[in-house]
């Protein structure tokens, strides 16, 4: 065989185990682990018990409950301690500048507060459970969530 002949065979067998290679590859199963497979979602929730509040021109007991939703791929960093969310509401509550605001504007600005000061929560949900009091004898209740609409930075 002629120097020229081994050269082509030569091409020719790597060509053959090269395309066999990437063949075989394309054909195998991709491999992933099981926990890139699966999707976390996390939640958390705490009620505040009531807590009393001067609005609507009375007393009114409101029981709170918070709830929300964690941004995907959260760092253990990331986490907030719920205690800071429940001081924030209670802030907001004790210094409510309209007295005369719906349960349920007052639960709009409680969610909008939460979601746009903790970047971590992907939603929230804030549920006001009033007692019956004086002046209006009904249990009333309102519930709002609120979801971020862009990405945390």
């Amino acid at each position: 065989m002629n120097k020229l002949a081994c050269n082509v065979v030569a091409i020719v067998v790597l060509l053959t185990a090269s395309f066999t290679v990437v063949h075989s590859q394309s054909l195998a199963p991709a491999r992933v682990s099981q926990a890139a497979q699966q999707r976390l979602s996390e939640e958390f929730s705490f009620l505040i018990k009531d807590f009393k509040i001067d609005h609507q021109g009375e007393t009114n007991t409101l029981n709170i409950a918070i709830s929300y939703r964690y941004v995907v791929d959260i760092k253990n960093s990331d986490y907030p301690d719920f205690r800071w969310l429940a001081k924030d509401v209670e802030s907001l509550l004790s210094n409510y500048p309209n007295k005369t605001d719906y349960w349920e504007i007052v639960n709009k600005r409680i969610t909008a507060l939460l979601l746009e000061k903790y970047s971590a929560m992907a939603s929230v949900t804030c549920e006001l459970r009033v007692d019956p009091s004086q002046n209006v004898p009904y249990s009333r209740s309102s519930r709002a969530t609120r979801e971020r609409t862009t990405k945390r930075k």
